[in-house]
C-alpha cells in the first residue's frame, strides 16, 4: 500500500522478513499498563500494529479492537490470528493519514507507529491521533530512543515530542524509566490524555 504516510515500503520489509523492530512477545510496558489497570477494556485502536501480539491479547481481554495498517502482509497475519482464536475485531488496510474512524476511540495503543513514520509527517499523524480519540481518551505511546537522526525507527526525544504534541495533550508529571529494546535501543513509555 502506498500513500502519504508510508514513504517506506513496509510490505516489502514484511515479505523480506526485514522487521527488526518486532518483539517475539508482549511489550513490557504493555503488560505493566494492563496489570496496573491503566489499560482497561475499552474501544481501542492500534495504528501500524504490524504483526505484534498486543492486538490479540487485547481482544482476548475484552477490548473492542480496531487495527489499521498499510502493509497487506501485516493485515493478513492479524486477520488470521483473530480468526484462528474466533476473536472479534476490525482489521483494515489503509493509509493512516487518510483513514477516518466511524466514532472516537477511548484509547490508542501506538507501539511502533510514530517512530516508524518519517518525521515530516509527524504533525499530520499527531492531528489524526487527536481526531481518533474522544476528549479524555488516552494515548499509550512508546517513544523510541535511538540517538540518531536517521531511521526507521526514528528518534523520539521527549522534549521534541512535547513540542510536537503541543497543548492539545496532557503529559504525565514525570516520565517512567526507559524500557530496553532487544536491539540495544530504549523506549520511553508514556500515557498522554487528549484534551
Amino acid at each position: 500500500m502506498s500513500g502519504k504516510t508510508f514513504a517506506l515500503d513496509w510490505e516489502a520489509r514484511f515479505k523480506a522478513e526485514r522487521t527488526p523492530w518486532e518483539r517475539p512477545s508482549l511489550h513490557p510496558a504493555f503488560t505493566t499498563w494492563r496489570a496496573s489497570g491503566a489499560l482497561a477494556p475499552c474501544r481501542i485502536m492500534l495504528p501500524g500494529a504490524g504483526r505484534s501480539a498486543e492486538p490479540r491479547a487485547l481482544a482476548q481481554d475484552g477490548f473492542d479492537v480496531t487495527i489499521v495498517d498499510a502493509a497487506a502482509t501485516a493485515v493478513a497475519v492479524q486477520q488470521a490470528r483473530f480468526q484462528s482464536f474466533s476473536l472479534p475485531g476490525r482489521i483494515e488496510a489503509a493509509d493512516l493519514l487518510e483513514w477516518t474512524a466511524d466514532a472516537p476511540f477511548d484509547a490508542v495503543y501506538d507501539q511502533t507507529c510514530l517512530c516508524a513514520l518519517p518525521p515530516p509527517v509527524w504533525p499530520s499523524y499527531v492531528a489524526q491521533l487527536h481526531r481518533w480519540l474522544r476528549p479524555g481518551g488516552r494515548l499509550f505511546l512508546l517513544l523510541m530512543q535511538t540517538g540518531k537522526p536517521d531511521g526507521p525507527p526514528f528518534d523520539c526525544p521527549p522534549d521534541e515530542m512535547r513540542t510536537l504534541f503541543g497543548a492539545a495533550w496532557q503529559w504525565p508529571d514525570t516520565l517512567i524509566a526507559a524500557v530496553p529494546h532487544w536491539d540495544g535501543k530504549e523506549e520511553i513509555p508514556v500515557v498522554l490524555t487528549r484534551l
